[in-house]
C-alpha cells in the first residue's frame, strides 16, 4: 500500500513540474531569437526583418543565402547563435519527449495499479455504463459502503474517473474480456445501465455465463425489453421512465408514504435495511417471538424474504431459517449490532 501511495505522489509532482519545464525551454528559445535579432540590428545595423530572417536561418541551420554581408563581429554572432541554437533546440526536444514519456508511463502504471487492485477484490459491485443513471447508481453504492468497479467504453471518461481513486475498466461491457478485467467471477452484483437495450442483454448474458451466482440488475428503456433481459439472466429489470413516472404519481397521491420511505432509506437516524441470516446465526430455528428481535435490538421486522417469496409483516410464530433476508427498521447502530450478532 505504501508503494501505491508513493507512486501517486510522484505522479502528481510530475504533472505539476512538466508545464514548468516546457515553459522554461520555450522561454530560452524565444530569448535566443530575440537576442539574435537584436544582435544583428546592433552589430550590422540591419533592419528588423532582415535581422529576424538571419536569426531564423542561422538557428534552424537551413543554409539559405545571407540577407546582408557579415562583418567579423557578425560572423562571430552567427557562430554563437548556431551553437546556442542547437543546444537549446535539443533541450526543448528532450523536454517534450520526456513529458510525453512520463505521461504515458504514468497512465500505464496507473492502469497496472488499478488492475491489481481489482484483481484482489471480492464481493464487489460492477456498474456497466457511466451515464446519468450509472453515475447515480455508483453514488448510491459508494454511499452504502460498497466496493464498486465502473465499466465504460469512453476511455477519456474512465481516465478522469480513475483520478478520483475509483477502480475503472475502459472497454465494451458486452465483451467477456472486459468483464473479466472487472473481476466479475468474484463480484457480488452487477448493474447494467447501458443506453441500448440490446447491449444490456448481451452484458447480462455474458456476465451470467461467467458468474452464475451473480446478482444482476439491468436497465430497460423500450417496451418488451424487460422480458428479453430477464430471459438473458437478469434477476431484476428496472425501467427508469416507468419508475420515475410512478414516483411522480405517488408524490401527488401518497406524499406522506414517499416521505417516510425517503427518510427510512437515507435518514440519519431511523432507516430500513436488510440482513441475511447465516447458518450459524443465533436466531435461526427460532420464531420471531423467540428471537426477541424487538426487545434484544430494538428493531422491527417489516418483512422476510425466503428465496423468491416475500412475507410482509411476518407473524410472531414465523420460524426463521438460514438464508432468510430480514427487512428491518431501526437506527443505524441497532441494525449494525443485529447484523454483527445474527447476520
Amino acid at each position: 500500500m505504501a508503494r501505491s501511495e508513493d507512486f501517486v505522489g510522484t505522479g502528481t509532482a510530475t504533472v505539476v513540474d512538466t508545464p514548468a519545464r516546457l515553459l522554461r525551454a520555450t522561454v530560452l528559445v524565444t530569448g535566443l531569437f530575440l537576442g539574435g535579432m537584436g544582435g544583428y540590428m546592433a552589430v550590422e545595423g540591419a533592419p528588423w526583418f532582415d535581422a529576424l530572417y538571419m536569426t531564423v536561418i542561422t538557428i534552424t541551420t537551413v543554409g539559405f543565402a545571407e540577407a546582408f554581408p557579415l562583418s567579423e563581429a557578425g560572423r562571430a554572432l552567427t557562430m554563437v547563435l548556431l551553437v546556442a541554437g542547437l543546444g537549446i533546440f535539443f533541450f526543448l526536444a528532450s523536454e517534450i519527449g520526456r513529458s510525453v514519456m512520463e505521461g504515458e508511463l504514468r497512465h500505464y502504471l496507473g492502469r497496472v495499479r488499478r488492475s491489481r487492485m481489482i484483481e484482489r477484490m471480492s464481493g464487489h459491485e460492477i456498474v456497466c455504463g457511466y451515464g446519468r443513471v450509472g453515475r447515480a447508481v455508483v453514488d448510491e453504492l459508494r454511499h452504502a459502503g460498497r466496493q464498486v468497479v465502473v465499466i465504460d467504453s469512453r476511455v477519456s471518461r474512465m481516465h478522469e474517473l480513475a483520478e478520483t481513486g475509483l477502480p475503472t475498466v475502459a472497454g465494451d461491457a458486452t465483451l467477456e474480456a472486459t468483464l473479466l478485467s472487472a473481476n466479475v467471477q468474484h463480484a457480488r452484483g452487477l448493474v447494467s445501465c447501458l443506453n441500448d437495450d440490446a447491449h444490456n442483454v448481451y452484458t447480462v448474458l455474458t456476465a451470467r455465463t461467467l458468474n452464475p451466482a451473480l446478482f444482476i440488475v439491468a436497465r430497460a428503456t423500450e417496451e418488451g425489453a424487460e422480458r428479453r433481459i430477464l430471459q438473458a439472466g437478469a434477476d431484476r429489470v428496472v425501467n427508469p421512465y416507468h419508475l420515475g413516472g410512478a414516483r411522480l404519481a405517488h408524490l401527488v397521491v401518497k406524499p406522506a408514504i414517499v416521505n417516510f420511505f425517503d427518510a427510512s432509506v437515507d435518514g440519519p437516524e431511523l432507516q430500513l435495511d436488510q440482513t441475511s441470516l447465516g447458518p450459524n446465526s443465533s436466531v435461526v430455528g427460532h420464531t420471531l417471538s423467540e428471537a426477541n428481535v424487538r426487545q434484544g435490538w430494538g428493531l422491527s421486522v417489516v418483512a422476510v424474504q425466503r428465496g423468491d417469496d416475500v412475507v410482509p409483516n411476518p407473524p410472531a410464530d414465523f420460524r426463521l431459517q438460514s438464508g432468510d433476508v430480514l427487512v428491518v427498521f431501526g437506527s443505524r447502530q441497532q441494525i449494525k449490532a443485529f447484523d454483527e450478532a445474527c447476520g
